[in-house]
């Protein structure tokens, strides 16, 4: 739970940063200010760290997922001995 929550915390900040990259490259189209505020001069890499972290977000959701259905799947079930029936 908390790499997840740390991996969505770089998704947000990713997200944050290719926003402020698109609207300095708005205001001024023709120059580098974007690169030399932000350190990158195009969001080529941005866009593929927050893909990686996408995937690496679903990879952990789908284990943890099949770990609970692991452990769901081995606890016994409690039943009536006269009826053979769950209790109510």
């Amino acid at each position: 739970a908390v790499a997840t929550s740390l991996v969505l915390l770089l998704l947000f900040l990713g997200a944050n940063w290719t926003t402020i990259f698109l609207g300095i490259e708005e205001r001024h189209p023709d120059t580098a200010e974007a690169a030399a505020t932000l350190g990158f001069g195009k969001l080529n890499g941005v866009v593929n760290s927050m893909l990686v972290l996408v995937a690496v977000v679903a990879l952990f959701f789908l284990i943890g997922a099949v770990i609970v259905a692991r452990r769901v799947a081995m606890i016994p079930t409690i039943r009536l001995a006269s009826t053979k029936q769950p209790p109510e």
